[in-house]
């Protein structure tokens, strides 16, 4: 089975990309599958509690909405919260390929925005990265949240650059023009991992 790391900055379409390894691939999505574990995850929200305060529940429940706009405040912030969630992530994704390999899936692929920033890439045969303009980016960002331009830049901020992801990357997907295009490249790769 090849193991293969999506990831890309926020708007540039990672999970468009991820999403067209369907057949015989196991697809995890990291931050799907985070706030899932999460959701369910008591002692972990009584963590983020402990360390953000109250104000990031709405009544007894952990608004995630709350939750993003403490956390991307700023980097100390940001990396006490991937402090806590990374090992998590890491563990499911551990799992995750176990089932994968026993249903003998032929690719088994993590989408994962912060891939590099939780020093996964050990954990692929293949790191793609998919990059974009900023100003696209924003707007794809805009268009697909429901959280404001000042959180999305924020957060933009917060991500390692594209630049210092390149340079550990196996495939490089430029993503500033149409699903069409964005389907040309997957091909061009796909190919290459056969």
């Amino acid at each position: 089975m090849i193991k293969i790391g999506v990831t890309g900055n926020i708007g540039a379409g990672k999970t468009t990309f991820s999403n067209l390894f369907k057949k015989k691939s196991f697809i995890f999505n990291a931050d799907k599958e985070a706030k899932k574990h999460l959701k369910k995850h008591s002692v972990l929200q009584k963590k983020l509690v402990n360390v953000f305060g109250k104000e990031i529940l709405r009544g007894t429940d952990l608004d995630f909405k709350k939750l993003a706009h403490i956390s991307f405040k700023n980097e100390i912030n940001q990396k006490i919260l991937n402090g806590i969630i990374w090992p998590e992530v890491g563990i499911l994704i551990t799992n995750a390929l176990e089932s994968a390999e026993k249903e003998k899936y032929q690719y088994f692929i993590v989408d994962a925005a912060l891939l590099f920033e939780a020093n996964f890439q050990h954990l692929f045969d293949y790191i793609i990265l998919v990059t974009a303009e900023k100003d696209i980016r924003l707007k794809r960002a805009i268009n697909r949240r429901n959280i404001d331009l000042s959180q999305i830049k924020k957060r933009m901020a917060l991500q390692l650059s594209d630049k210092e992801k390149i340079k550990n990357s196996h495939f490089v997907i430029n993503n500033n023009l149409d699903t069409k295009n964005l389907k040309k490249q997957f091909n061009e790769v796909f190919k290459k991992l056969i």
